[in-house]
């Protein structure tokens, strides 16, 4: 017997490692446990391997359909390997549409040399199903210029399609198709980058229409990397931005040098806190949006890249003839062990002259300026304006794609001057934008220096104003051999922060070249500075928010914040950040208590702006019992509320749930019949009772008789009669015999019954002209307890013994 067993068990074995099982049929082992994801228009599907794969020892395949509205779209092979098999298996795709689009079915079968499994396991990804107006997929979704994008359109049903586009683009490479019964799916070419904010979708129906934002523009493309120090404390890093990406608003270009996030990368310039040794190193930044990653990288040692701070407290110590002594120091004293070569510059300083001549040098006093204005390309487009002495300025409403030459002349009661002009240049005419630099003020102004540039052909402009505001522009030229000015104005106010630009002038429109913004002298930023000032409880987590502070509210550079607080041992704590752009801090780890936090901005002039705010610390605890209670309040008052409405609808609702359940209705001979029952009386006793068997009745239809009907009660003692009336019938009721008791067949005139007891042997059955009837009961000694004699002729007045036990009567009927 164990050797039969062992044998059926080799062969189920080897049937399954041949891959030969077989189950309803079809290959057994297949996959199970499958399961999808999905990640914008990326679907991820796993699945693992059935217990029945385990024993095979070859190469198992995987086919993978796809459906998009019960279309085949895509098909793929999976090998799975003998050393992968109950393992768990991964599978990446990304479909051309949008997966709200449409619906997208997987389908996943499993084949082993010749054999296959059924398709069994399949998922559905259902789409998205409009209701009230069209609407559009994929939704603020990056693309890149040049690139191919599919879009559609999901319609409510009974809506037929008018119009599906693309705005701003091209129609000659759109094409637009059906998918599913309420969806279209437009293909397009995208060429054309969006504008500041993004390009619409559109999709029009008869009715309503709808639209969604695509986003198209470029990966980063920033170069050029330096990197140098000024207090071999700090590697700051500068580079060329690339071009526009147009991605500002869904994906702005993040920066990092050397794993650290760049707060003012957009800028080309970057910082990192660390010690500058000496020997080449390599030094990278990262430019990364959501159409791709560019890394800078720069090789050098940064111990021989010092960009020095100008020296402090100069002085001129002797004055000759010929010659002049200077002394100074330097802020950085490792600067002291630099082996350096200092360059002095000599020039006369430049400052602001704001007096249109003397009077001396005029001819008369001004009574208006005309200005004219046209495009440097269609010069007869000229417009003309005059502005009223002794104001200034006027304002132009220009084309910002145009280049404009612009002239004022003064005219007084002798005639006009010559006319004074300058050329307006196109607004960021390669698309990219001179980010600004700080600059400190000294003395009541700014000592501005720039680099040489070949272009300035007539020298430079220099030119400073208010960062906000409408206040006018300041400017002056500087000669083509000099590099540097120094500003001084009445029209500086401390605590005010200028915009200074430097243009080289040229023979058409100036070209700006650097910017620079700054103070001539930062001040204290007076208290209660961030409004509104709020805290919010996360777990034992306070996080602290403000509003960003306005440029106007900001009389010194914020270079940080920093929060505090005291903890319950008295001990002040703080948290703080380098990001100017901070709105948030959280003091982490508190205890059930108050507290008082006060958040500061750190300047130049020292930490500032105290803003205080008064936080009480609750326990989770609390607020889950507060929401419960919540719960309970409001399930309440809706149960409150549901049995007011009950009551008020209780009719209704009582006719709803319980109909009422009509009377029975009698014939008017049944109701008159049982007017007409006369009572008898019978006598028996309770062990006669007991001893009866229970007859079967035959009920036949014989001559309509009026008879009396007697109602032996309940078994007891004491036996109840009722005087009860039964329609006019004959009733022949037969009893079984019994080896203890037998009933006496007796039959009875009735027109509408023939009860008759039956007791197993057919009897004659006694008809209108029997003289006499049976016993009721006959006891098992040969007892008779009562004998009823029944005369033909009183055949309407006999009298009918009925054992109710037996036959039931509605109650209401007996008694009427």
């Amino acid at each position: 017997m164990m050797i039969a067993w062992m044998i059926l068990a080799s062969l189920f074995c080897n049937s399954a490692q041949d891959g030969n099982s077989k189950e309803d049929g079809a290959f057994p082992c297949g996959p199970d446990s499958m399961t999808v994801r999905t990640l914008n228009q990326n679907i991820l599907l796993t699945w693992e391997d059935k217990p029945s794969c385990k024993p095979l020892n070859d190469e198992l395949t995987y086919d993978l359909e796809v459906f998009i509205a019960d279309k085949q779209i895509h098909r793929e092979k999976v090998a799975v390997s003998p050393d992968q098999i109950g393992s768990t298996h991964y599978w990446n795709w990304t479909s051309h549409f949008a997966l709200e689009c449409a619906t997208h079915t997987l389908r996943l079968s499993s084949r082993y040399k010749n054999q296959s499994s059924q398709w069994k396991q399949e998922r559905t990804i259902p789409g998205h199903k409009a209701l009230d107006w069209p609407e559009v997929f994929p939704r603020d979704k990056v693309f890149q210029l040049g690139s191919r994008a599919t879009f559609c359109c999901v319609l409510p049903t009974g809506e037929s399609l008018e119009k599906l586009y693309l705005s701003g683009n091209s129609s000659a490479n759109q094409n637009i198709s059906q998918i599913g019964s309420h969806a279209y799916a437009l293909t397009v070419d995208l060429n054309r980058a969006s504008s500041t904010s993004c390009t619409d979708v559109k999709c029009e129906t008869k009715t309503s229409d709808n639209g969604a934002c695509a986003y198209i523009g470029y990966p980063p493309a920033d170069r050029d990397l330096s990197c140098e120090t000024q207090d071999f404390q700090t590697v700051e890093c500068q580079w060329t931005v690339g071009r526009n990406t147009h991605l500002a608003i869904a994906s702005p270009t993040t920066y990092q040098l050397l794993g650290s996030v760049c707060a003012e990368g957009f800028k080309g310039r970057c910082s990192h806190k660390m010690q500058v040794e000496a020997g080449e190193r390599l030094w990278t930044v990262t430019a990364q949006n959501q159409l791709g990653t560019i890394t800078l990288t720069h090789e050098a040692d940064l111990t021989k890249r010092v960009h020095m701070f100008a020296p402090e407290g100069v002085k001129v110590s002797e004055v000759g003839a010929r010659n002049v002594s200077l002394k100074w120091e330097w802020s950085v004293q490792t600067y002291n062990h630099l082996n350096l070569t200092c360059q002095l510059h000599i020039s006369h300083g430049y400052a602001q002259n704001s007096t249109v001549p003397l009077a001396h040098q005029s001819h008369g006093d001004i009574i208006d300026y005309a200005i004219t204005w046209a495009p440097t390309k269609t010069p007869d487009r000229r417009e003309k304006s005059s502005v009223t002495h002794p104001k200034n300025s006027f304002a132009l409403r220009l084309n910002s794609t145009d280049e404009y030459a612009v002239s004022v002349t003064a005219r007084n009661s002798n005639g006009s001057s010559s006319p004074s002009s300058v050329t307006i240049p196109i607004l960021n005419p390669g698309g990219g934008v001179i980010k600004s630099s700080r600059i400190l003020g000294s003395n009541g102004g700014f000592n501005l220096s720039w680099s040489p540039s070949p272009s300035a052909s007539c020298g430079f402009i220099v030119d400073w104003r208010p960062f906000v505001g409408t206040s006018g522009v300041d400017w002056l030229r500087v000669p083509p051999t000099e590099t540097n000015v120094n500003i001084h104005s009445k029209s500086l106010g401390e605590g005010v922060r200028y915009l200074l630009s430097v243009h080289a002038c040229t023979q058409g429109a100036p070209v700006l070249l650097e910017r620079r913004e700054g103070y001539i002298k930062e001040k204290i930023i007076p208290d209660g500075l961030f409004k509104p000032f709020t805290w919010t409880q996360r777990n034992m987590d306070v996080e602290v928010t403000w509003n960003r502070v306005s440029l106007q509210e900001q009389p010194a550079f914020i270079q940080g914040y920093v929060l505090y607080w005291v903890d319950n041992n008295n001990i002040v704590m703080n948290i703080s950040t380098d990001n100017p752009q901070a709105t948030s801090l959280t003091a982490r780890n508190l205890q059930i208590s108050s507290y008082s936090f006060t958040l500061k901005a750190r300047t130049a002039v020292g930490e500032c702006g105290a803003t205080h705010v008064t936080a009480i610390l609750n326990s989770p605890t609390d607020n889950l019992i507060s929401a419960i209670c919540i719960t309970l309040v409001t399930l309440l008052v809706f149960l409150l509320l549901f049995v007011v409405f009950c009551c008020r609808h209780w009719e209704c609702i009582k006719l709803e749930l319980y109909p009422p359940i009509p009377k029975p209705v009698f014939k008017e001979k049944w109701i008159a019949s049982l007017k007409s029952c006369h009572p008898v009386f019978m006598e028996m006793s309770h062990h006669e009772i007991e001893l009866m068997t229970i007859p079967k009745l035959h009920c036949k239809s014989e001559v309509s008789a009026e008879t009396d009907c007697v109602d032996q009660g309940h078994v007891g003692t004491t036996n109840r009669v009722e005087a009860l009336s039964i329609p006019s019938t004959a009733m022949t009721c037969e009893t079984p015999p019994s080896a203890s008791s037998s009933l006496a067949r007796t039959t009875y005139l009735n027109s509408s019954y023939n009860l008759m007891l039956n007791n197993g042997v057919q009897q004659p059955i006694f008809g209108p002209g029997s003289q006499e009837t049976h016993s009721l009961v006959t006891r098992s000694n040969g007892y008779h307890p009562q004998r009823n004699t029944v005369h033909p002729e009183d055949a309407s007045e006999s009298l009918l013994p009925c054992v109710f036990t037996y036959i039931l009567l509605p109650r209401s009927a007996s008694t009427e």
